[in-house]
C-alpha cells in the first residue's frame, strides 16, 4: 500500500504528537530546587547511563541526591558513594518495576531485606535516607551504621558494605562518574532536609 503525501504528513503529525505526549513530564526543571512529592515518587524507567548523555530525570536525581546529602552534612566523598551506588543500581533512575525479586528505587532496595515498604524504597528521599542509615522506616544498616568513618573508606568498599551486592567491583567503576557529578552540580544545589 502506498501512502499519499497527505497521509504521510498526517501520520508524521500524529507520530510527533504521540511522541510529545509520551515524553516524561518534568516535576522540577534541572535548575530548580523545588523537589515536589510527585518528583520523589515518580515512576521512571531504566534505559542506561552515560555521564555525558544523561537525560533530565538522571540529572534531577543526581542533583537531588546531592541536595539530600548536603542536608545531612554528608561530605563530598560520602555523597559520591551515594551517587556511585545509584548509578550502579539503577542508572540514576527511580526504577519502579522490580527487576530483582522485590527490589526498587534508586538503590534497588528490597522491602524484604528491611529497607522499608515498596512505596518507601521508591520514594527518593526515604531511599537516600535509608541508604545513609538515617531512615526511621528502614531497619537495614546504612552507610553511617556500617562505615561511620566513610571518608576513610574506598568508595567501592563503602558502597558494598551497605549494598551487599553479588557484584562488589561495580561501585568502584563508577567513582569517576560520581566525582564528575559532584563537581558538576554541587556548587549550584542547595541542601534539602525535607
Amino acid at each position: 500500500m502506498t501512502l499519499s503525501r497527505r497521509r504521510l504528513l498526517l501520520a508524521g503529525t500524529i507520530g510527533l504528537t504521540a511522541l510529545a505526549t509520551a515524553a516524561p513530564a518534568m516535576a522540577a526543571d534541572a535548575d530548580s530546587d523545588d523537589w515536589t512529592e510527585s518528583f520523589m515518587t515518580r515512576a521512571e524507567t531504566r534505559e542506561g547511563f552515560a555521564l555525558d548523555a544523561m537525560d533530565d530525570w538522571q540529572v534531577e536525581n543526581a542533583r537531588f541526591i546531592i541536595a539530600v546529602c548536603k542536608g545531612h552534612d554528608i561530605s563530598a566523598h560520602g555523597t559520591q558513594i551515594v551517587l556511585a551506588t545509584a548509578i550502579v543500581e539503577a542508572w540514576l533512575y527511580n526504577y519502579q518495576p522490580a527487576v530483582d525479586l522485590d527490589s526498587g528505587g534508586l538503590f534497588q532496595q528490597r522491602p524484604s531485606a528491611g529497607w522499608g515498604s515498596a512505596a518507601e524504597v521508591r520514594h527518593k528521599q526515604k531511599a537516600i535516607d535509608a541508604f545513609l542509615g538515617l531512615g526511621d522506616h528502614s531497619s537495614a544498616p546504612g552507610l553511617l551504621d556500617v562505615a561511620p568513618d566513610y571518608d576513610d573508606w574506598d568508595l567501592g568498599e563503602a558502597a558494598q558494605a551497605v549494598q551487599q551486592s553479588a557484584y562488589p567491583d561495580r561501585y568502584a567503576e563508577q567513582a569517576s562518574a560520581a566525582k564528575s557529578l559532584w563537581e558538576r552540580y554541587s556548587d549550584d544545589v542547595k541542601s534539602f532536609e525535607g
